[in-house]
């Protein structure tokens, strides 16, 4: 049976039953002609080229910017409990901000160690001059669960994430509009 879920839920679902969607495995940095990205404060940047996995040619640079900053945050969400440049990235309403409020409600009592997200591919659905949707399959590496009180520990295994992006233009920018994860 096919489901379609707001990213976040499914994100959360699937290790605990996965308790976070979309990571980067470092595709961390600038990109291409829009010069570079902005960074969630604490983040680590690594140059992304044109040779980046899940990159397109065929979209705007702009977009391809905004797709990669938001796996960036998730990762930086990952690693710190803050939602703040997934929110930057994306539009209010987003299923996409769950992740976010899950990253912030799992640091209240856990830390999560290791793990990051990276695009692995994706593949334009529908693309006019002012949105984008796009097929992107993206990776969450292997992240280690730890409650503060006890000391456990879980390991969430790393998976692939299907999903869509709908990526729309706000004046000069691209931000995340919609997405949800085919199961």
């Amino acid at each position: 049976m096919i489901r379609i879920l707001g990213v976040a839920g499914a994100l959360l679902l699937i290790p605990v039953s996965f308790s976070i969607f979309l990571s980067t495995g470092r595709h961390q940095g600038s990109l291409l002609a829009n010069g570079p990205a902005p960074r969630p404060s604490g983040s680590v940047a690594s140059p992304v080229t044109e040779s980046t996995p899940g990159l397109l040619s065929n979209i705007p640079a702009g977009a391809n910017t905004a797709l990669v900053t938001y796996i960036d945050a998730l990762t930086f969400g990952l690693h710190t409990g803050k939602n703040v440049g997934i929110n930057a990235i994306s539009k209010p309403g987003c299923a996409c901000r769950i992740i976010g409020e899950s990253f912030k409600a799992i640091y209240t009592k856990a830390n999560l160690i290791g793990g990051a997200y990276s695009l692995k591919q994706s593949t334009v659905i529908r693309n006019t001059k002012s949105a984008i949707t796009l097929k992107v399959v993206i990776h969450m590496s292997n992240t280690t669960h730890i409650i503060r009180k006890t000391g456990a520990r879980e390991i969430w295994k790393g998976v692939d994430i299907p999903a869509y992006f709908t990526l729309a233009k706000y004046g000069n920018s691209w931000k995340i509009k919609e997405t949800s994860v085919k199961l």
